[in-house]
């Protein structure tokens, strides 16, 4: 009895061992391979979000894992760290509590912003190896950016090293419940130990889509839509890669669609009704073509934008004037407008809050990115703005409203031979237009 209480001890001293070897073996693997802020993660061209239920298995309840995840994946997205997004999971639909993973977390990712162009769904995803295999076997990447929570990517990582891929992670926040991270953290360990004995089986991924294909060898796309819920109004997001454009001012004319190195087109500054006074129907002073023109005087104009190959776009409250003229100095464009948000907070407009209409902004986002807000549908001022703030907007610009002076026309790749309109009928006397072209 003695000697079977000694054997017993033995080895469960020897499994317990071999776990937390198991265990070592894969978090030093992962040193400085992990990140857990947006700003000082590398960029890779690819993000891949390992997959979980929205639906805790466990107990029916929301799963916070999943929401967490889906949230770093859309902020590096929206922070330009990864261009596209694979969600890797399981189609669960014809078991007991059915729900299609990859799909559930591509919607989510639409809630929070992210083009739903640039999701790509991967339903191998019922194992890590298979997610992470499959990035190099079918979407030919070998430079990717894992998101998952922490413990989860230190295993992915050491499984991304063993297939020769070149991976780092993003930590997603893990939820404080202890049970469920106990939970969890335990069974991560046998994964660990799991890993290894198929690593020595030398057992190989169970990829079922064999067609070999990289998503992202296509012709660029130079602008990215999505449609943004916010508890003030949805909003239209119109992303221009402005790394891959450049800007003008358009007076006197009406942008053409037929003419398709436009990638956007909408009205800028406000306008009088006399068209054919040229520049004296624009609203205040601006530079089109890198010359500084006059306009009629607005005491809505409380701020301006800029824009010139030399310092991108800027925003200006108040005092734009010198901008202006720094604007036509280095051959770039600008236009005063009425001011909305300045520094992330809300200012004091002439428009009143109550106001009802569709309303158009030209912003500065939360990533340092300029993009085009339009409300879906009329909604107050008021709310218009406030749905602006909750999007982390810094600067915001006010351009125009309602379906005349609304007038837009975009493409979200160059060769989009036909545009799509956010409006497509310009009233006669609008004499003034921000667009777009590839450089």
């Amino acid at each position: 009895m003695r000697k079977i209480f000694i054997w017993c001890f033995v080895i469960i001293v020897a499994l317990i061992s071999i776990a937390a070897i198991c265990d070592i073996i894969v978090s030093k693997n992962a040193t400085g391979k992990t990140f857990d802020d947006v700003d000082s993660i590398p960029h890779r061209k690819v993000g891949l979000i390992l997959g979980t239920s929205p639906i805790s298995t466990w107990n029916g309840r929301r799963n916070y894992y999943f929401d967490h995840r889906i949230k770093a994946g859309a902020d590096l997205y929206k922070a330009g760290k990864v261009d596209w997004l694979v969600v890797s999971g399981g189609d669960y639909r014809n078991t007991e509590n059915g729900y299609d993973e990859p799909v559930a977390m591509r919607d989510s990712l639409m809630k929070q912003g992210v083009d739903s162009n640039r999701i790509i769904l991967d339903y191998d995803g019922m194992r890590t190896l298979n997610s992470i295999a499959k990035m190099r076997d079918v979407y030919c990447q070998d430079s990717i950016t894992i998101i998952s929570q922490e413990y989860h990517n230190e295993r992915a990582l050491y499984q991304a090293k063993h297939l020769g891929i070149d991976a780092i992670a993003f930590n997603a926040k893990t939820p404080g419940r202890r049970t469920s991270w106990l939970r969890n953290r335990g069974r991560e360990v046998l994964a660990r130990v799991k890993l290894f004995i198929d690593i020595t089986r030398g057992l190989h991924p169970d990829i079922k889509e064999s067609v070999v294909r990289d998503f992202t060898n296509v012709d660029t796309d130079v602008l990215t839509v999505s449609h943004v819920t916010t508890k003030y109004g949805d909003l239209i997001c119109l992303k221009p890669e402005m790394e891959r454009l450049q800007m003008d001012m358009v007076c006197g004319e009406v942008p053409s669609p037929e003419n398709d190195s436009i990638v956007l087109a909408f009205a800028g500054a406000f306008t009088g009704t006399e068209f054919d006074k040229g520049h004296s129907n624009i609203a205040g002073d601006h530079v089109s073509g890198g010359k500084r023109f006059k306009g009629y005087r607005c005491k809505r104009n409380t701020g301006a934008f800029t824009w010139s190959s030399t310092s991108g776009p800027q925003f200006y409250y108040k005092d734009y004037t010198s901008a202006l003229d720094c604007a036509e100095q280095e051959g770039g464009m600008g236009f005063a407008q009425e001011m909305m948000i300045h520094n992330g907070n809300a200012v004091k407009t002439t428009r009143p809050l109550g106001n009802r209409n569709i309303f158009r902004a030209l912003c500065l986002n939360s990533d340092n990115k300029l993009v085009l807000y339009e409300s879906q549908g009329v909604v107050t001022f008021g709310n218009f703005i406030e749905a602006l703030l909750s999007q982390g907007v810094k600067e915001g610009l006010y351009t125009d409203m309602g379906q005349g002076w609304n007038y837009c026309f975009y493409r979200v790749n160059k060769s989009d031979k036909s545009p799509k309109y956010l409006h497509s009928t310009s009233l006669p006397y609008a004499s003034n237009f921000v667009v777009m072209t590839v450089k």
